[in-house]
């Protein structure tokens, strides 16, 4: 129990979400055995997958090596994280927000040990950074891949309309930048002993990270994980003992609070009153929801009440950058960087959300 206490401490966002489970486990301990049905499984398998091989790479000392490089020739605080951010926005649009993040966040790790600099800051912009860029595409975010789906929308027209939306992102990400970041100059610090390149394992993980995505977008992440889980027990089993597993007990813990709290009725009958009033309801709804379901659960769960796709696409993807569990993408930067980011994310997210939420309901109003 001591080690357990201990481990949640180290976890606060863990505990939290394990804290009303609990208690909703000690009224109603029949529904316990409905747990494991609430949890989205693929999801699960993909994130546990994409972990092992994102430790395996960063074991293979890849990421120190490459953050070495990518500061020789960039020599200001600004411009790295400009490089970096704009990454995060770029990849996230066709490898998702969640993917992006396991690339670009331990090679932000690493460029931050090679420096010497603080780069706590610079994750929580490339959280805000995927949100943002996630939005445009249908393949960007779970929410746009179901609404693409369930309204049977054009890749065309689905583009069209988020393209506002990504080009207000964009601006205010490109400002947020220039504001958090001085162009302060950064050195590389130097290195007694370089840790060598371990290159059968880079190759190896590297190839298991595009044969997995392969596996993934092919719903077959269940079959990969297993393979490569094995892979690393036989190999390289070191790497299986630093994976972060907590990060994945925490989306199951999520996973059914969030089904729990979705399926509430008075829940559902409220939004259903609120998107009743318009435009303006679909959108304070989805702002609002997803600040408390995530915006993948509150996107399927308004779905049902509305046919303004385009409205609640703006929301849900705006409501991203708001409290931490809007958006998985965040706790998976959050967790990677070794928690402790909370406050500093919140600082800049929630703000970012009001700004870009006004300017693009404006738009919508009197623009759109």
């Amino acid at each position: 129990m001591r080690t357990m206490r201990a481990r949640l401490r180290q976890e606060p966002f863990l505990a939290i979400f394990l804290a009303p489970l609990v208690a909703y486990t000690l009224l109603h301990p029949h529904q316990a055995l409905r747990y494991p049905e609430l949890v989205d499984w693929p999801t699960i398998w993909a994130l546990a997958g994409l972990l092992s091989l994102t430790t395996g790479l960063k074991e293979s000392n890849a990421f120190h090596h490459l953050a070495r490089r990518l500061l020789a020739r960039l020599h200001t605080l600004r411009g790295l994280a400009a490089v970096l951010v704009g990454l995060s926005a770029g990849l996230s649009m066709f490898l998702t927000n969640d993917i992006t993040l396991f690339v670009v966040v331990p090679l932000t790790l690493a460029a931050g040990r090679a420096s010497g600099v603080g780069v706590g800051r610079l994750v929580v912009c490339e959280a805000i950074a995927v949100n943002a860029g996630s939005s445009l595409t249908p393949m960007g975010n779970p929410q746009n891949l179901f609404l693409w789906h369930h309204f049977q929308i054009p890749f065309a027209a689905f583009v069209r309309a988020m393209l506002p939306l990504e080009l207000i992102l964009l601006g205010l990400l490109a400002a947020l930048v220039w504001l958090v970041f001085p162009p302060r100059p950064i050195r590389l610090a130097p290195e007694r002993e370089a840790p060598g390149l371990r290159l059968p394992l880079l190759l190896g993980s590297g190839a298991g990270f595009a044969a997995f995505l392969a596996a993934v977008e092919l719903g077959w992440a269940g079959w990969g994980l297993p393979v490569v889980l094995g892979a690393y027990l036989c190999l390289a089993p070191r790497v299986l003992l630093r994976v972060r597993w907590s990060l994945i007990v925490l989306f199951a813990v999520m996973f059914v609070d969030l089904h729990l709290l979705g399926g509430w009725p008075p829940l559902a009958r409220w939004l259903e009153g609120v998107m009743a009033r318009g435009e303006a309801g679909v959108f304070l709804a989805g702002l609002a929801s997803s600040q408390v379901l995530s915006n993948l659960p509150a996107t399927m769960l308004l779905a049902r009440f509305t046919s303004r796709w385009p409205v609640l696409a703006w929301a849900v993807n705006l409501a991203g950058n708001g409290l931490a569990p809007a958006s998985l993408a965040n706790l998976i930067a959050v967790q990677l960087a070794g928690g402790g980011l909370w406050g500093r994310f919140h600082r800049l997210a929630l703000p970012f959300m009001g700004v870009s939420a006004l300017a693009a309901w404006l738009w919508l109003a009197w623009g759109g």
